[in-house]
């Protein structure tokens, strides 16, 4: 009786909360899987000075999983939602369940401020009374991400102070450029540090003194183990004669650190001979653990184009598997702005190619090794390069499409049946564009 009170207080406040339709249905917003409801929060990105720049800030918007799947439902997150903390885009990542929203504040004063909102639908977002502030240890720019593992932690990344080991003795001779990493992690629920590791990582002597080093971690990933945490990588190149950054050159295979969970200690760069892009995404999770234990991650600013490469539950790249998304699409230089596995082999991927500007959806199947371009309705206004967040729920895959400026959809993909539903139309601003559902 007492679980089935709280079932009926949950309808009644989804009922009396949401106003965009005249009748909703509580009882649909029931995961098919988990047997729980969950709303289903909405994001838009702010204009700054450009048109699509998203530095403006972020508002956000729920609403319930009937209601997302409505076409005739109309949500304007721009004019009734509620903003985020952050001067610029913010980090924002949700709770399995949907009734917790976690963000970390990106720049500006409250820049590495994490803050936990109690979701309650429409414009309606509660900042529990609970903060910690990172930035004295990942600086006000942290990445981070929440890891699968039930809404326990988070893991912030930065890179900072890269120089050159003969920066302030020039009588030594040149060894390297390197930076100084901190990988922290964060305990969501009791909202304080557990703990951190700060260190320099080495590349081989040689690639070390061709002037590679790395620029950016992000898109940590917790193995099925859960005893180590894989790290994504962004790589850069000095020219160590003259100590400037090189645009372009010859990139080294994708390289991935391996660190010890929960103790953050003992970090291994492995190397895959697959692809020489960078895995470390942008502002959304880059790598994703299969039923099988297997780790698929996605490579962005790859000479090849972008590529699915795989983890093995060694904790090794397995170098046998290939996936190119440029072979698998037939088209030249994709590029892979946000992508998500729902589970049994099937993946989402958002991308962009070499001849466009504009964004795409394809699916994956990763066993096979195939990508289907979806037959969405396309825009050449649509850029996906800030998308934050893919929604699995069950079988259903959520997607937030709007052009830049432009009015869109939410769109559901059915993970079973390939199939996909046009829902609730996102209304736009001059400039703005929608980044993420959660």
């Amino acid at each position: 009786m007492k679980n089935q009170f709280k079932s009926l207080l949950f309808i009644a406040t989804v009922i009396s909360t949401l106003t965009s339709c005249e009748k909703v249905d509580s009882t649909d917003n029931i995961d098919p899987v988990t047997n729980q409801s969950r709303w289903i929060t909405v994001a838009g990105a702010l204009m700054g000075t450009t048109a699509g720049d998203g530095n403006g800030g972020t508002v956000v918007y729920s609403v319930s999983k009937e209601d997302a799947r409505n076409p005739n439902v109309s949500i304007s997150v721009y004019d009734k939602g509620f903003p985020v903390k952050s001067t610029r885009t913010a980090r924002l990542q949700s709770s399995e369940d949907g009734n917790t929203l976690f963000n970390i504040a990106y720049s500006g004063d409250n820049g590495g401020e994490f803050a936990r909102y109690k979701v309650s639908g429409a414009g309606s977002f509660t900042q529990e009374d609970v903060t910690v502030n990172i930035s004295q240890y990942a600086t006000v720019t942290p990445r981070w991400s929440k890891l699968f593992d039930g809404d326990k932690t988070g893991i912030a990344l930065n890179v900072a102070n890269i120089a050159a080991n003969n920066a302030t003795d020039k009588t030594k001779a040149f060894q390297y450029y390197r930076g100084t990493a901190t990988v922290l992690s964060l305990d969501l629920q009791k909202v304080l540090i557990n703990g951190y590791k700060q260190y320099q990582i080495p590349l081989s002597a040689d690639e070390e003194l061709k002037g590679h080093c790395f620029f950016r971690f992000d898109a940590p990933l917790l193995n099925k183990a859960q005893n180590k945490l894989v790290l994504g990588t962004w790589m850069r190149k000095y020219n160590p004669a003259t100590g400037l950054t090189e645009s372009t050159f010859d990139r080294l295979g994708t390289k991935s650190v391996i660190v010890d969970y929960p103790s953050l200690e003992n970090p291994k760069v492995i190397t895959s001979t697959i692809s020489n892009g960078d895995n470390s995404g942008y502002r959304s999770p880059n790598a994703f653990v299969s039923e099988d234990g297997n780790i698929y991650q996605a490579t962005q600013r790859d000479s090849k184009g972008s590529h699915i490469l795989r983890i093995n539950s060694n904790n090794e790249y397995d170098n046998s598997y290939v996936f190119s998304l440029d072979a698998a699409l037939g088209v030249k230089g994709v590029y892979v702005d946000s992508w998500r596995y729902a589970g049994n082999g099937i993946a989402y991927v958002l991308y962009t190619h070499e001849g466009t500007t504009q964004g795409y959806i394809a699916r994956l199947d990763l066993n096979a090794k195939t990508a289907i371009k979806e037959s969405i309705e396309y825009d050449a206004a649509l850029n996906f390069g800030q998308y934050q967040g893919i929604l699995v729920s069950g079988d259903e895959v959520f997607v937030a499409v709007t052009p830049v400026g432009k009015d869109g959809n939410i769109y559901i993909f059915n993970k079973r049946t390939g199939t996909f539903t046009k829902g609730a139309k996102l209304v736009n601003k001059a400039g703005n564009h929608y980044i993420g559902i959660f």
